[in-house]
């Protein structure tokens, strides 16, 4: 009898004890499970937020990248636009800007306006000029005496034209071995050639010959070319053409 209320009692004991374990299984599985869940939710809050934030990094990337495509087109177009002006002011430039020949033309008629020639006289003769000379077959050709330091005698001048055009030289005389001048002009050194009109105007060239230069009377062109003569002398050949 005692025997069977001993073994009642190891059996509930043992009973509870189990009961007991089997509890703190269950509570340790159920604490797992609630920290799982807990985990699992938060790592998944986390990632959504991250997700979202990578989402509306991603948008803002996009509308700059949008941003970007189109000021690349505006600065395209802009580019575009400033080549066409460069190109349309250089063709311009070309087209309105007087080159270095037209320049020194331009300047010849300045020159001329200044000296008292009209602009309608000016106008007038270019409207006249043409490309091909007209110009008398038969030429003139008369010697003079090229003056020096040393000499200034006769035959110092030629006329042409009627005597309407007098010319005269200068030059330099002509050292000998000794060194010392002699009375006629050195044709290796520069002369200066003297065109002078009835009424004192006058026009020079310089140079060493030959020399060419141009006198205009009228509607006459005359056109002078001086070369070295004889000893003492040079040669003046003129040819007359219509002018302008």
């Amino acid at each position: 009898m005692t025997l069977g209320i001993s073994e009642r009692r190891y059996i509930r004991r043992r009973r509870g004890q189990f009961i007991i374990r089997l509890l703190r299984w269950l509570f340790v599985l159920v604490i797992a499970i609630v920290a799982g869940y807990y985990a699992y939710g938060l790592g998944t809050d986390l990632a959504l937020r991250e997700t979202r934030l990578l989402e509306s990094q991603l948008q803002q990337l996009s509308k700059l990248n949008q941003q970007l495509k189109t000021d690349i087109i505006g600065f395209e177009a802009a580019i575009r636009e400033e080549r066409r002006l460069v190109v349309q002011w250089r063709d311009r430039y070309k087209s309105e800007v007087p080159k270095a020949e037209d320049l020194a033309l331009l300047q010849n008629v300045k020159e001329r306006i200044a000296s008292g020639v009209s602009r309608k006289r000016l106008k007038e003769i270019i409207l006249l000029a043409q490309e091909k000379d007209l110009c008398e077959a038969a030429t003139e050709t008369r010697r003079f005496v090229v003056q020096n330091p040393v000499y200034a005698g006769p035959n110092q001048t030629v006329t042409f034209a009627n005597r309407s055009i007098i010319i005269a030289a200068i030059g330099e005389s002509k050292i000998n071995l000794n060194g010392r001048p002699e009375a006629w002009f050195d044709p290796a050194k520069p002369i200066t050639v003297y065109f002078t009109r009835p009424s004192g105007a006058a026009t020079s060239t310089k140079g060493i010959l030959p020399l060419h230069h141009a006198v205009v009377i009228g509607d006459s062109e005359y056109r002078f070319n001086i070369v070295s003569g004889e000893r003492s002398f040079a040669r003046v050949t003129a040819h007359k053409c219509v002018y302008p």
